[in-house]
């Protein structure tokens, strides 16, 4: 299976961000950068003739994108998580257990996302 890089011209599609609360601006999570750094520059690689500056804000782009798919994920979780407490236990949990809940759905949500959206690719590129 090919990968391709798609460029953005004027005439390709462009995704537009709804402004709410949760999507105000995020700081990038580091260890995500590292991984798209690191998965991109050793195992994907990116096409030659791209300028560093290319390279990099290519790089910055997918790290926030994860950032932002790991987020909306955790967030997912850990309402799920929590609406499956209060049922079981017919009350709310206690903040340090919404905080453990938080913390298990962060962890989880952190592995799955970077798995789909950047692990598996190299995966899919071994095969061929």
């Amino acid at each position: 299976m090919s990968r391709r890089i798609q460029r953005h011209t004027a005439t390709s599609p462009r995704r537009i961000r709804a402004c709410t609360i949760e999507s105000m601006p995020l700081e990038t999570d580091p260890n995500i950068l590292h991984a798209v750094q690191t998965v991109y520059t050793t195992d994907l690689g990116l096409p030659d003739d791209w300028t560093d500056a290319h390279r990099a804000e290519f790089i910055a782009a997918e790290a926030d994108k994860i950032t932002w798919m790991v987020r909306a994920e955790a967030g997912t979780l850990i309402d799920r998580w929590v609406e499956q407490w209060t049922r079981r236990h017919s009350v709310a949990p206690s903040p340090s257990i919404r905080n453990a809940l938080s913390v298990e759905a962060r962890r989880d949500a952190f592995q799955s996302i970077l798995y789909a959206e950047l692990y598996e690719m190299i995966n899919c590129d071994d095969e061929d």
